[in-house]
């Protein structure tokens, strides 16, 4: 709901169709010479009636939406005035009510009063503020004043207090598994000039113009852009990219060390809860900084889902991403990390137990090493392979560098490893030689083919169910495969268009009608 605030101009009410085209909305609009008691009075009116449009519209379900929009415009002097008598509880009415409004417009304000407006909104938002405070504060010292008067109230007051505190809990735990985006606002402020400093910095995200008045709005703000227009990209295409790789950043970095190290307690069943490490030390420090960390970096950096075209197109992708926070919840947090990560350390670790296969050269397979080792090597491939291929929508150049880059280290250091590592086994592993005769062995490279196919393909399967069950994946899915069609049939027109220019398209035509008239004999 957008707050548009310094608004110049004589009559504030027309910058209601200029900013929202809003205009044969309802417009309650508290003037410089009304009284506090009438703008209390319409504020009072405008939250209740807009308060009973939107619960009988979300009450029914075959119900239409309010056929008129709310919008409120307000100027700095009765701003001030608002501000002055904070204690009656005007201000708050104002700011509830803009909050259910379509459009605010706030003319001739001064740069305190377009920051105080922000500061109330944030505090909205992230919901604070002094007054929950302050009420919780008297009702925990009236019940301090009971308990020291009346000691069987003050029993039954600790006991309350008790109670709610596990209801308090308890809701905190449901709403950990529901979003709520009216809980989960944040407020953006933009502005071009130096007026604009203290509502830039107020907000949760603060955008400056480097335009005709200089450079302050832009240093002091978190994105700098040239021309107001430039916003709408910003949000909806590279605010969409954000919030997908910072997602999936985060995901996969959980993922990976929770698929690694979920392997060490899989190992503990077979040594008693010793406390034994699986992999050598060397080796084991290197997960995070050689083998796991490329792919992870290529999707924080270069994912992007979709197109900016389409994006540009549909507006609504926009809210169905971020808004609604879908890539960043517990319940996902719960699928795509801890469950995929348990599954796949089971299939890396436990599988390769289960099978006994023979990996040492005098037919046993007690060595621990080569074990480690060569559970290691599943488990970095399938965390790469997943990162860099599974996760992702769209492959790039650097996806699949990443992957070769990550393969390549791991089978360097433990060549490397293998030759300059002490004879006499400094932590009871038998490094020297291992790796080199481990590749000469069959089933060590059986385990990686069999493993890794089994836990991606259980991965894709789980990928696919949730898309057919969540609409907002089957639509970003159905907009990925429509791009890619586009995608190529762009790159067929190019071709056939540089075969023409090269005087081919005779060539490629004839090859073309003698591969159709193949298939047609062959049917």
């Amino acid at each position: 709901r957008p707050v548009i605030a310094g608004v110049d101009l004589q009559r504030p009410a027309t910058a209601i169709e200029w900013a929202s085209d809003v205009a044969e909305a309802p417009i309650a609009e508290a003037a410089r010479e009304s009284s506090l008691e009438s703008a209390s009075s319409e504020t009072t009116r405008g939250v209740s009636k807009k308060s009973s449009e939107n619960s009988s519209a979300s009450s029914s379900s075959s119900a239409s939406a309010p056929g008129g929009s709310l919008a409120v415009v307000i100027d700095g002097e009765t701003l001030a005035a608002l501000e002055q008598h904070e204690g009656s509880g005007l201000l708050d009415k104002f700011l509830s009510l803009g909050t259910l409004c379509d459009a605010v417009i706030c003319s001739r304000v001064s740069p305190s009063q377009k920051a105080l407006i922000v500061h109330n909104m944030r505090v909205r938002c992230e919901g604070g503020g002094s007054k929950k405070s302050s009420d919780d504060g008297s009702s925990s010292s009236s019940s301090s004043s009971d308990g020291s008067t009346k000691p069987s109230a003050g029993y039954s007051a600790v006991l309350s207090r008790v109670l709610g505190a596990g209801r308090r809990c308890a809701s905190a735990a449901v709403q950990l598994f529901r979003h709520d985006s009216d809980k989960f606002m944040v407020t953006l402020a933009i502005g071009d000039g130096g007026n604009d400093i203290a509502m830039i910095q107020e907000a949760h995200v603060g955008i400056g113009i480097a335009g005709q008045e200089g450079l302050q709005a832009s240093r002091s703000a978190d994105f700098s852009i040239g021309q107001f227009r430039f916003l709408q990209k910003l949000l909806l295409v590279h605010g969409r990219w954000s919030y997908v790789r910072v997602s999936m950043f985060i995901m996969a970095t959980f993922y990976k060390c929770m698929a690694f190290y979920v392997m060490q307690l899989i190992f503990q069943f077979y040594t008693g809860f010793s406390g034994t490490s699986l992999f050598e030390s060397w080796t084991l420090s290197m997960y995070n900084t050689l083998f796991s960390i490329l792919p992870v970096l290529v999707v924080g950096i270069f994912e992007q889902d979709l197109q900016p075209a389409t994006l540009m197109a549909y507006p609504e992708l926009y809210r169905d991403m971020g808004p609604r926070n879908h890539l960043f919840t517990v319940p996902i947090f719960i699928r795509r990390v801890v469950v995929i990560g348990i599954v796949h350390s089971v299939i890396a670790a436990y599988f390769p137990f289960a099978s006994n296969m023979t990996l040492t050269r005098d037919g046993v397979s007690n060595d621990q090493y080569l074990w480690s080792i060569s559970l290691y090597g599943i488990m970095v491939m399938i965390v790469t392979l997943k990162i860099a291929y599974v996760d992702v929508r769209r492959w790039v150049y650097f996806s699949h560098l990443s992957v070769v880059l990550s393969l390549a280290m791991w089978f360097l250091w433990n060549g490397v490893l293998c030759r300059v590592y002490p004879a006499s086994p400094g932590e009871g592993f038998y490094v020297l030689g291992s790796f080199t005769m481990l590749l000469g062995k069959g089933p060590y490279w059986f385990q990686w083919i069999i493993f890794v196919a089994i836990a991606l393909c259980l991965n894709v399967l789980v990928m696919l169910v949730y898309t057919m069950r969540d609409p907002v994946e089957h639509r970003i899915t159905t907009w990925v495969a429509f791009e890619r069609r586009n995608e190529h049939a762009r790159h067929r027109a190019q071709r056939a268009a540089w075969l023409r220019r090269r005087g081919l398209a005779s060539a490629w035509e004839l090859l073309c009608l003698k591969h159709l008239w193949a298939g047609s004999q062959k049917q």
